[in-house]
């Protein structure tokens, strides 16, 4: 009985062995149903690149068949921007099934290269290999087209990062800087920049509107300085320049335009003249004309608070607007407070606030030169005629001219008398004697 039961154990042992194998075999193909040879590029080491680097990468190349590979053949082409430096092929002997194989290219980057994501054409070729039985077979298996993927980082970014003075005056000229800054990781050579107005209110004197630029290191800026005049009848106003940056690549011989604006102001600030044109006891008139090449607005005239002169009443006078060219007369009291009687030439400061085409208040102020007598330290009336009275009387000599005249006078009027006189007598006798 016993052996019964362990005749029968090995017999159930022996046909789970059995039943193994066959699961085994059929589960292993033989070799002459194996998975074709495929040959992939599994990765790629760096994939991130600068514009005008040369850089070397590494590539894993894969068989993902069972089948060996052999006489294996990748030829890399360049692109727009990215080209192989060397050899533009590589070869690979053998590669078995399930297999990998790492290789190296070296590639280069255009300096003018914008950033983005670029792609590498790769072509491959290669022959299968496997054993059917005891034969050898060898397939030519059709040529495999693919491309790596490079991204190229922004190695130069160029903006416009200064632009002085932002304002013009009318008809003035103007030295007008463009400061250009490389805000990027990467240098730049053979720019041109180049502005226009399009209406041509602004425009260069004494050169055109482009300007050629060597080199910009990166993080680095540079100047380019134009001398302008804006038209001296523009209107006052906000006005737009056209900005253009052209970059040259001089390895790919093609160029890149970078277009951007611009605002620039055409007014400002204004000139005025201020001149005494009319002055009576009690009263002294200034005429204020704008002599600049901007309206003013909301103009005031006021004369500060000063040593030499004194106003009586209101210290401001609201005037308006005054257009370029366009005068008005305002008037004040004005009296003298220097203490002693000495004739002298002092200045009037006249201030005028006024609000500029911008919108900016601004305050102009002017030395109006006037001839005052001074008075007491109560301060008495301007009047530029009193200078002129006690001047004729201090001149000794016109005193002695006046005076000469006088008794020339008299003594004519005298001998006239004496001679009427004495021709009345010599009548008087004649009668008498007869």
């Amino acid at each position: 009985m016993i052996k019964r039961l362990l005749c029968g154990n090995s017999m159930r042992k022996v046909i789970a062995l059995c039943g193994v194998v066959a699961l085994l075999v059929c589960i292993v193909p033989p070799s002459s149903a194996g998975i074709n040879a495929n040959i992939v590029i599994a990765n790629v080491k760096p994939t991130e690149l600068l514009p005008g680097e040369t850089k070397a990468l590494t590539l894993t190349i894969q068989n993902a068949g069972s089948y060996d590979a052999k006489r294996i053949t990748l030829n890399f082409q360049s692109s727009q921007y990215i080209s192989v430096a060397g050899s533009s092929g590589v070869s690979i002997a053998s590669l078995n099934g399930w297999s990998s194989k790492d290789i190296t290219i070296t590639v280069h980057v255009a300096k003018g290269a914008p950033g983005g994501t670029y792609a590498i054409p790769v072509n491959c070729t290669f022959d299968q290999y496997y054993t059917v039985g005891d034969q050898a077979v060898t397939e030519t298996m059709p040529e495999v087209s693919y491309s790596i993927v490079l991204k190229v980082a922004q190695g130069a970014i160029i903006v416009i990062s200064d632009i002085v003075p932002s304002e013009l005056e009318p008809g003035e000229k103007t030295d007008l800087k463009f400061t250009i800054t490389n805000i990027g990781n990467f240098p730049l050579d053979n720019l041109i920049f180049s502005w226009n107005e399009a209406k041509g209110v602004i425009l260069p004197v004494n050169s055109d509107n482009t300007k050629y630029i060597d080199h910009i290191d990166a993080s680095e800026s540079t100047v380019v300085e134009y001398t302008v005049v804006a038209d001296v009848n523009a209107d006052a106003g906000l006005y737009q320049l056209d900005l253009t940056i052209k970059l040259f690549d001089d390895e790919c011989g093609g160029s890149r335009l970078i277009n951007t604006t611009a605002g620039i102001v055409i007014g400002g600030g204004t000139d005025f003249d201020v001149v005494i044109c009319e002055s009576s006891r009690g009263q002294t008139s200034l005429s204020v004309a704008n002599t600049g090449n901007n309206p003013a607005y909301s103009v005031t005239v006021r004369i500060p608070e000063q040593r030499q002169f004194r106003v009586q009443g209101s210290t401001a006078s609201i005037v308006g607007n005054l257009d370029k060219g366009d005068y008005t007369i305002v008037s004040f009291q004005i009296t003298s407070t220097n203490a002693s009687f000495a004739t002298q030439s002092n200045n009037l400061r006249v201030a005028v606030d006024y609000t500029d085409t911008t919108g900016v208040r601004r305050t102009v102020e002017k030395a109006v030169p006037i001839q005052s007598m001074s008075m007491s330290s109560e301060g008495t009336q301007f009047n530029p005629s009193m200078r002129q009275q006690q001047s004729i009387w201090k001149n000794p000599t016109l005193i002695g001219t006046i005076a000469l005249v006088i008794i020339l006078i008299g003594g004519f009027i005298y001998y006239k008398k004496r001679k009427t006189g004495n021709a009345f007598l010599t009548r008087f006798s004649r009668v008498k004697k007869e």
